[in-house]
């Protein structure tokens, strides 16, 4: 940068030099010298105001001036015996330089105040023999324990009132001219270069003052570039100063320090305040001047970034040691030995590792990321973003490994000693500014800027406080504080002594000197970071300014850098050195490159990592911030991807390192982002993954290595997530190795080895949120393998080729081998492989045993991959460890059922033939069941036991959330059986699923334990766990009745009740008109009835036209809790079968009568047996009184009249005979004997209930049927609500397409006008269709996505057609359903914004408290006296007892329940550029949202409780997911997860299922 100009570095020595001899009095012997200046600096230190008040100066002319200061001059470099001299003329100085001051001290001479700039220049440069080493010194007090550390820390004293003075005079003075401000600049290097540039000593001088002369450096720089901006010379002098200074690690703080204050300006004017503000520490907060112009902040912050070179310098001792300094310690030293063997340089690798992190805040700074690291007070290293590494010198130096072979003189880096403002840093320093500082002035220069001091007047001093850090602590002997003479006004700025301090950075043995303002830490990011910045400068920008540092740390300790460093060594090691005595003994010279073996003189490369780690870990975050669409120059991928492949090699030991760790917690969207050619790190990425995620226990290298174990898995999985789909994507495409060999590996090929790290990770994980990625993540490879090799199956079929089941192919020999042995086997050809004992299986009747053998040869198997393999091995293993590990954690659990709930809908194909249920082989007479089969069972008992366990849990543990689990259980169960009704025609199956269906409705088996009689249902008390619990049991039983194998019925998918209602029914009555009727006369023509509480029977006594026999017929409408169902059913005494058309045949007659009439004998009727006379009577004869016997009991008038009656009826009969026999039907006439007529009039209804026993003699308190009142105004209402309830829960989902740039609502619902539908991708559109069916909205009986338009029955017919494309709900919409949910699809445009989709409820007689359940009056009940009805009687008039309304159970009152509760939002957003999810606008679009659940429910849904699913495009045909939504125990739910990576094929079924998901999640929580 600064090649064409001259340094200043002779003139820093000239100068020196002649502060040293330039008094007059060092012509003089020392003695007289001492004694003029201790006499006269005596008296002038006498009027400085200390001990009395000062006077005006006597001195008036300038050569009086000129020997006073020649004495002074002198009198600075005495000795420290002589402190009080010492002390006398720096404070003389001190008063002195106040001329420069607006207001002088009164006791300055009239010389100095008439011109202060040529005396203080003067008086600048004699302060330099105050911060020189006193020469012949060093021998006398430095290793003197009682003398010298407090004759050092004396001189310590005097020197920070020089720099305090210093520092106040540059702050207040406008009389500062340049020569000033340049010999001021000088003066501060030269001091700096006197103390600093030496090698380090323990408790020297430029020990105790390094930090405070940097300081003071850097602040007085940063005021002359505001009020004097230093000449290009100067900035080269600094450079180059600063150079000879890296081995203080103070230099490397206070450069940290200064760039990130000066990074905080630069970001805030050129990128504005909406940008995140790089927070700096408050101590720090003055240290960048008012008043600085941009460009001037720009200037500054470059050439100070820029000061102390390539930071990977510090890794080669050589080149921090060629100095004048270092070379002549080499030279005196006694035995001889190189300048880079000094001990101070130990302390390298913990300047290499500051120097890097501080890059890595810029860099952090930049993408808006920065977080501020904590400050440390004490020495103690205290654990970091979960890492913490301790880089004290002794432990590194035990740690030296020995086995190391590279042999090193010195780094292959490049020296920085020049730049070119003109190059790519300027370029890059554009890009970063531009276009944004010319529109943020008014942020910098109005009064509240904040680097701006309240009151102007007030001298401030940006030293820092106090209590800042001991980093920046300087210490006094504490037996100083009792000397004689010593105030405490001189400790002002000191704090504990250095002397007794356990720092001993310097040596050998001891630790870092401080720690700084940027963490001695490797930051690994295990906290979360905050988004990255959306206005974010360009990667290729950030790798122009800080890429080549960053690259060659990264480097350090690699394949190349080893080479490249034994290649120079080499090089050197041809030419003589001037500086190394190759004949010393005990030297070791560059000309024997071998002779440090694994080593960099006698730094270990291990002592680099830390460093190393750090730097790769930046370029990690710097590739991952690309956005949508940007371009990274292809030389920095190459050498990006090159030193991740060399950082990523595990040696043999599989250990996890600093770098290891630092690149997988910083490359979580590595691949997820469009990185030309990152797949070529796929292999090497598979490499760490297996280090980290499939061991329990990780094994960490190096003791110092503190890593929090789940956040490091946690960013692992991140990782696999978005790799699990590449190998079935890419499949055959070639990876070649970046080691330079000509080995491939295919993408297929690593399919394995990623099924093995989820799965075994999956196994051994034991944190909550990392085993909610991995189930997501087995689920997506699942179903991908699954759609694969159906995909690949169809193109099979339609051209017949020879087999190229790429999954399968690999294992189709093993599996023929292993199948044809084991043809006996209950389990077929494939096993649950490395996933545990198979103890831990549930008990389970098969036909067979499994072989041992085979299952230890299964075991030892990884090959099995292929989609059947898969679903096997998922399903066990998730089976396993939910009843084993998980059933405690209530996310967990809830995320393993939805797995299986997923796995169950899966269709999975075996590698050559479709997987069968049952194979009966008659020869053998077996029945095997097949391994799907077997594994289906498995898993449905094991969700059953799961069931058992939760309910059996005691009490206290018994929740809410226990609750949920339970339900979800019995959601899962469902699912099974609906995917495999054949698991129902399992004997032990069944009974299985029968007993917990008992256990969830009553609260207990009817089967207890072994030797317990069973209890029958109506012994047992019934005591559910929840009615929670007993609704999803009793959903279960349902499903298992009316839907397992019956699904879809005659009305499809989209209805799982009855299309048809009163309205329809009564059409087809041969007694209605045929104009139609309405639902009143409809509604009219039935009887409805309310049974057990729970079902409504609207019941129709008229026969249906089409029905033409003559039977007690009833239409039977069935109104229960899990749907509407229309029976017709007729009173037959026979089966059709036997009745149909020979009842009703033409009479067949009777045989022709006999002629011939038999004769017919008189038999004299007996009453009595013949002997009845001769029987005596008995008491009991007598027990009948005769009629004279009671004559006078009853009265002669009853017996007249019994009489009379008696001759009345005798007579009728006579007449009666008489007129039938002269009657032509008489029976004495020949007549045909004819059937009755067959009757047309029933009470149906009676029928009907008395056959169910409805209409037996009850008592009133059990009542089982009660009569509704259909007259009631309301009824009508209540039961078209009641239709429109459905029994299956509803979903809605909004999709957008957001292009690129898009942040308004209005811009994003224009994309589905018809206008501009061909803009969408049409990727888009097929995504669509994966989602669901389309359905007409006008004929659809489901869930439409509106309240209004749905579960309504209606008749067919055509609407005017629209754009098939637009599913917004006008026309079209998208619809998917099962057995337990049904969801609707909407994408919204201006339609929904404008339509009325307000629910059925929001009518204005809504208010109105209707109760369905009212009865009919009936005036004629009265207590005691009322007539009682006849017991099998339909006499709707008497007033039975009104029905219970059924309640629900109680919520508490800080919750609401479902029924309060509007569905959960959600949304599908396809995002063409990634960065525009920060900006999407979800206020603005909630109005296009609307369903009419809003006002039914009175809650209207705000912005933080809609559920996004994101998707984002790659350019590989890939989607990247992200997900928002609200913070809860049970927000999101799999099987997507935040940054996964899926492919086309699988994206409907699992975005489909996540939504579902989500949607039941919040049911469980809102439910009580």
């Amino acid at each position: 940068m600064y090649s064409d100009w001259v340094s200043l570095t002779s003139t820093i020595t000239a100068n020196s030099q002649n502060a040293q001899s330039s008094s007059v009095l060092n012509k003089f012997p020392a003695s007289a010298g001492r004694e003029v200046t201790i006499s006269v600096v005596k008296q002038l230190a006498s009027n400085l105001g200390i001990t009395q008040n000062a006077e005006p100066s006597h001195f008036i002319k300038d050569e009086e001036v000129q020997w006073l200061m020649d004495v002074i001059c002198f009198g600075l470099s005495l000795p420290l015996q002589d402190h009080e001299t010492l002390k006398d003329c720096v404070n003389v100085y001190c008063e002195w330089m106040t001329a420069l001051h607006p207001v002088p001290r009164i006791n300055v001479p009239k010389p100095i105040t008439d011109d202060p700039n040529i005396y203080c220049r003067r008086i600048i440069q004699h302060f330099h023999n105050l911060f020189v080493p006193r020469h012949g010194e060093n021998l006398t007090f430095l290793y003197q324990d009682n003398i010298g550390p407090d004759l050092i820390n004396r001189q310590a004293v005097l020197c920070h009132r020089v720099l305090r003075t210093i520092q106040q005079t540059v702050q207040i003075s406008q009389k500062l001219e340049k020569e000033t401000w340049e010999a001021l600049l000088l003066f501060l290097l030269a001091i700096n270069d006197s103390l600093l540039a030496p090698p380090t000593t323990k408790d020297d001088v430029g020990d105790q003052l390094c930090e405070r002369v940097l300081s003071v450096l850097f602040e007085i720089w940063l005021l002359a570039c505001v009020k004097c901006f230093p000449s290009p010379s100067l900035w080269k002098t600094l450079q180059e100063s600063c150079s000879h200074w890296r081995h203080r690690t103070a230099l490397i703080e206070q450069w940290n320090r200064v760039n990130l204050v000066m990074t905080a300006k630069l970001i805030d004017f050129s990128y504005g305040p909406t940008f995140p503000e790089l927070k700096i520490p408050e101590e720090d907060l003055n240290l960048a001047p008012p008043g600085m112009t941009n460009d001037c902040i720009a200037q500054t912050w470059y050439r100070v970034l820029r000061t102390i070179g390539s930071p990977t310098d510090l890794c080669s001792p050589n080149k921090i040691s060629k100095t004048p300094q270092f070379i002549q310690w080499a030279l005196t030293k006694e035995n001889g030995g190189e300048p880079a063997h000094h001990p101070c340089l130990q302390v390298l690798p913990h300047n290499f590792l500051k120097a890097i992190k501080g890059i890595s805040a810029l860099v952090d700074g930049f993408l808006g990321i920065y977080q501020t690291p904590p400050y440390h007070t004490d020495d103690v290293v205290v654990e970091l973003r979960g890492l913490s590494t301790q880089t004290s010198v002794s432990s590194v130096d035990n740690s030296q490994n020995p086995t190391q072979t590279s042999s090193t003189s010195h780094t292959t880096t490049h020296s920085h000693s020049h730049f070119s403002l003109s190059g790519s840093a300027t370029s890059a320093l554009n890009a970063l500014m531009g276009g944004h500082h010319h529109h943020h002035h008014h942020h910098h220069d109005g009064p509240n800027h904040p680097l701006t001091s309240g009151d102007h007047n007030i001298p401030h001093s940006p030293t820092p406080p106090l209590q800042r850090r001991l980093a920046k602590s300087f210490s006094v002997a504490p037996t100083l504080t009792q000397q004689k003479g010593l105030s405490k006004a001189a400790l002002i700025g000191l704090t504990t002594s250095r002397s007794t301090s356990q720092h001993t950075a310097t040596t050998p043995t001891s630790g870092p000197p401080s720690a700084s303002s940027i963490s001695s830490l490797p930051s690994l990011g295990f906290e979360p970071r905050p988004p990255l910045a959306p206005t974010r400068p360009k990667c290729n920008s950030i790798l122009h300014l800080f890429g080549e540092w960053l690259f060659e740390a990264a480097h350090i300790g690699g394949d190349a850098w080893v080479q490249n460093t034994r290649r120079q060594a080499t090089e050197q090691s041809k030419r003589p050195s001037s500086m190394i005595m190759d004949n010393r003994k005990g030297s070791i010279s560059l000309s024997q490159p071998n002779s440090l073996d694994g080593s960099i003189f006698g730094l270990p490369i291990e002592r680099f990592e830390s460093g190393k780690a750090e730097a790769i870990g930046a370029l990690c975050r710097i590739f991952c911030s690309k956005k949508t669409g940007e371009e990274i120059l292809p030389v920095y991928l190459a050498r990006f991807y090159m030193a991740l492949a060399q950082s990523l090699k595990i040696a043999e030991k599989k250990e996890c390192d600093e770098t290891l760790a630092s690149i997988l917690m910083n490359s979580g969207d590595l691949f997820r982002l469009d990185l030309d050619g990152i797949q070529v790190l796929l292999p090497a990425f598979i490499v760490a993954l297996e280090v980290v995620l499939p061991e329990k226990d990780l094994k960490i290298r190096g003791q110092n290595l503190l890593v929090n174990r789940n956040e490091l898995r946690r960013a692992s999985i991140n990782i696999l997530l978005s790799i699990i789909t590449l190998p079935l994507h890419f499949q055959t495409l070639g990876i070649r190795d970046l080691g330079g060999s000509d080995k491939t590996i295919t993408f297929i090929q690593l399919k394995p080895r990623i099924m093995n790290i989820l799965m075994n990770a999956l196994q051994v994980e034991t944190d909550a949120q990392n085993t909610h990625m991995l189930l997501g993540g087995l689920l997506l490879a699942v179903q991908d393998a699954v759609t694969f090799e159906e995909d690949e199956v169809a193109e099979e079929v339609s051209s017949p080729t020879p087999e190229t089941n790429l999954l399968s192919s690999a294992c189709s020999e093993r599996s023929a081998s292993l199948a044809s042995t084991s043809g006996n086997s209950s389990i077929g050809g494939h096993s649950t492989a490395t996933l545990g004992a198979q103890s831990d299986l549930p008990s389970l009747t098969i036909s067979e045993e499994i072989p041992p053998e085979y299952l230890q040869d299964f075991d030892t198997s990884s090959v099995y991959d292929n989609a059947h393999a898969l679903f096997v091995r998922a399903t066990y293993l998730v089976c396993h460890r939910l009843i084993s590990s998980w059933k405690t954690d209530l996310n967990v659990s809830l995320a393993a059922l939805e797995l299986l709930t997923g796995l169950a809908r899966l269709r999975i194909k075996d590698s050559e033939k479709e997987i069968f249920v049952k194979v009966e082989d008659p020869s053998q007479k077996l029945t095997i069941i097949s391994t799907d089969a077997l594994e289906c069972k498995r898993a449905v008992k094991w969700i059953c036991d799961y069931v058992c366990y939760q309910c059996s849990r005691p009490p206290p543990a018994h929740s809410k959330d226990l609750h949920s689990t339970i339900v979800a259980a019995f959601q899962c169960i469902s699912g099974w059986l609906m995917q495999h009704p054949y698991l129902l025609d399992d004997k032990d199956c069944l009974m299985t699923v029968l007993e917990v269906v008992e256990l969830g409705i009553s609260g207990s088996k009817s089967i207890g334990k072994v030797g317990e009689p069973p209890k029958f249902k109506d012994q047992k008390e019934l005591k559910p766990v929840s009615l929670r619990v007993k609704d999803a049991a009793e959903n279960l039983l349902t499903i298992i009745l009316e839907h397992v194998g019956n699904f879809p019925s005659e009305c499809g998918p989209e209805s799982l009740s009855s299309l048809l209602d009163e309205q329809t029914l009564v059409k087809y009555c041969n007694s209605m008109p045929p104009n139609g009727v309405t639902a009143e006369q409809a509604v009219g023509k039935f009887k409805y009835f309310v049974t057990d509480n729970t079902t409504i029977l609207a019941i129709l006594d008229e026969p249906l036209g089409n029905d033409q026999d003559p039977q007690p017929t009833v239409t039977l409408i069935i109104r229960s809790p899990f749907g509407r169902h229309v029976w017709t059913m007729q009173l037959r005494f026979l089966p059709r079968s036997k009745s149909g058309s020979k009842y009703h045949a033409v009479n067949p007659g009777r045989p022709v009568p006999m002629n011939e009439t038999p004769p017919r004998q008189e038999i004299p009727e007996k009453h009595f047996p013949d002997g009845v006379d001769q029987i005596p009577p008995c008491a009991a004869d007598r027990s009948i009184p005769t009629l004279d016997e009671i004559k006078e009991q009853i009265g002669l008038k009853v017996i007249n009249k019994l009489e009379s009656l008696i001759e009345n009826q005798s007579i009728l009969e006579k007449v009666a005979w008489a007129e039938a026999e002269n009657s032509s039907s008489s029976l004495s006439h020949a007549q045909e004997c004819q059937p009755p007529p067959v009757s047309t009039e029933f009470q149906a209804t009676r029928l009907f209930l008395l056959n169910f026993g409805y209409l037996f003699n009850e008592t009133d308190d059990k009542k089982r049927l009660i009569a509704l009142d259909t007259k009631s105004t309301p009824f009508i209402k209540d039961l078209d609500r009641l239709d429109k309830l459905s029994n299956r829960t509803y979903d809605t989902v909004h999709v957008f397409y957001v292009k690129a740039g898009q942040s308004t609502g209005q811009e994003i619902i224009s994309n589905m006008e018809e206008e501009n539908l061909k803009t969408v991708n049409e990727n888009f559109w097929h995504m669509l269709t994966t989602f669901g069916w389309p359905v007409s909205v006008a004929d659809h009986p489901g869930w439409t996505g509106f309240i209004n338009n749905s579960f309504k029955i209606r008749s067919i017919e055509t609407k005017s057609a629209a754009n098939k494309s637009t599913f917004n709900g006008e026309v079209n919409v998208l619809y998917w359903a099962d057995v337990n949910s049904e969801i609707a699809f909407v994408v919204p445009n201006e339609w929904n914004s404008k339509s009325e989709v307000d629910g059925c409820n929001n009518s204005k007689d809504s208010s109105i408290q209707s109760n369905i359940w009212s009865t009919e009056s009936s005036k004629s009940s009265s207590s005691g006296s009322s007539s009682k009805s006849r017991n099998m009687s339909l006499d709707l008039d008497n007033k039975p007892k009104e029905p219970v309304p059924p309640t629900r159970r109680k919520t508490t009152s800080g919750k609401s329940n479902l029924s309060n509760q509007a569905s959960a939002k959600i949304m599908v957003v396809w995002l063409e550029s990634y960065e525009d999810h920060l900006n999407f606008p979800i206020d603005e679009l909630l109005p296009y949202m609307k369903t009419g659940e809003e006002n039914q429910h009175l809650q209207f849904p705000r912005s933080s409780e809609c559920h996004v699913i994101f998707l984002h495009a790659l350019e590989t045909n890939l989607l990247r997911v992200k997900l928002q939504g609200p913070v809860g125990r049970m927000s999101f739910a799999t099987p997507l997860v935040d940054g996964m990576v899926l492919s086309r094929r699988v994206v409907g079924n699992l975005v489909r299922q996540t939504a579902l998901n989500m949607a039941r999640r919040r049911r469980l929580d809102s439910d009580a």
